[in-house]
């Protein structure tokens, strides 16, 4: 090999290096400017529960669960508020779209019926399966005892919880349980402890304690005593928050034991359950700013959803659904509004920010689309 070869070769080599030098720094560089393009998209993905019936201010109180029956009480929608860009857009799918660790899941519910009297004896069982997959649940069970519904309250990447409202019995008893369970074992109930931990267990504890009157002198009220179980708890959307509440049941006889009386155990829910940011202001004084920025009436706006980067929040209301600007932790101006005046109840809100939006936008697009309902006018 001559000298000017030599001399050609490890030139070529050189120019090689630098070349894959350089188009291995442009990768990097392009997906930073990809990412800051995209570092102000906001996505949220909330679900909702519409029932057939119920009024805005009952659905409201805290304590609102369907009425018995072997017909759909309502129906659970997602709502994907995406801002991408100047773009806004509100849009539904059929179901709660849930994102989990391995990609997103479907939960929905179905009635199961017993092969004995089937019309007195059914049960309102969830189901939860990755996108790609069908509900696997039998549409019959020997061991449904009675008539059961269940309203989800809350639903998160591993645990949901939900209203059980039993009726049956000899005396045809009725009963309504808050329960938690996890999504990978729905049949199974959850205590506070087992999803809470030992801290948020040892202040039921304390409660029920402070309760529990069995050992005190007997009144002339049957049931002024209260009993409760550690998997009697729920956790329900109040305001612009997400909080935690253990049922106790009054006396112990089953006519006590149908009224029952709820207390707050954590007025917010560790960032694990509920990742969505605070504007750390009275519920009041929040909700009276927001409504001056919509021009809508007083106590028209009923939940409030503020980003993690607390940039955006998404009010839900009698006018609908309302996308609104923040800056400087309050309110500025309104992006969008979705009119609709049907009453409902969040129940889920998972948050998507920066460069994600758009690969939560492209599942979505791929979900079956819902109208979003309306109330009957009169």
């Amino acid at each position: 090999m001559n000298k000017s070869f030599r001399s050609f070769a490890l030139s070529a080599v050189l120019y090689l290096f630098a070349a894959s030098s350089l188009a291995g720094q442009s990768a990097p560089t392009n997906n930073l400017t990809k990412t800051q393009e995209h570092s102000e998209d906001r996505g949220l993905l909330l679900g909702m529960y519409f029932p057939v019936d119920g009024s805005w201010d009952y659905l409201q109180s805290g304590t609102w669960v369907p009425e018995i029956s072997g017909e759909p009480h309502g129906q659970y929608l997602t709502l994907w508020v995406s801002k991408t860009g100047d773009s806004v857009k509100v849009q539904a799918v059929k179901g709660l779209l849930v994102p989990r660790g391995d990609g997103f899941w479907l939960i929905g519910s179905q009635i199961v019926k017993s092969a004995h009297e089937p019309e007195a004896n059914y049960d309102e069982q969830f189901w939860a399966e990755p996108v790609s997959n069908q509900p696997a649940i039998s549409g019959s069970d020997p061991s449904i005892d009675g008539r059961s519904v269940r309203l989800l309250t809350y639903v998160g990447t591993d645990y949901i919880s939900y209203f059980f409202h039993w009726q049956g019995g000899a005396g045809d008893w009725e009963y309504v349980y808050p329960r938690v369970a996890a999504i990978d074992a729905l049949e199974k109930d959850k205590t506070v402890e087992q999803v809470l931990g030992p801290t948020m267990s040892a202040t039921y504890k304390r409660l029920a304690k402070s309760l529990d009157h069995m050992d005190e002198q007997p009144t002339e009220e049957p049931c002024s005593c209260c009993s409760g179980s550690e998997d009697q708890w729920g956790m329900i959307h109040v305001g612009d928050h997400w909080q935690a509440f253990a049922r106790f049941q009054y006396g112990t006889s089953s006519a006590c034991a149908q009224s029952s009386t709820d207390r707050v155990l954590a007025t917010s829910l560790p960032r694990r359950f509920a990742s969505s940011g605070t504007l750390d202001r009275p519920w009041k004084a929040l909700r009276t700013e927001v409504e001056a920025v919509l021009k809508t009436a007083p106590d028209s706006v009923r939940h409030l959803f503020v980003s993690p980067k607390q940039d955006l929040l998404v009010a839900v209301g009698t006018y609908g659904v309302a996308v609104v600007r923040v800056e400087n932790l309050h309110a500025q101006s309104v992006l969008k509004i979705q009119e609709f005046d049907a009453p409902c109840i969040p129940v889920m809100e998972q948050w998507s920010l920066g460069r994600f939006v758009s690969g939560w936008d492209t599942v979505i697009q791929k979900q079956n689309p819902a109208q979003i309902p309306t109330a009957e006018k009169p």
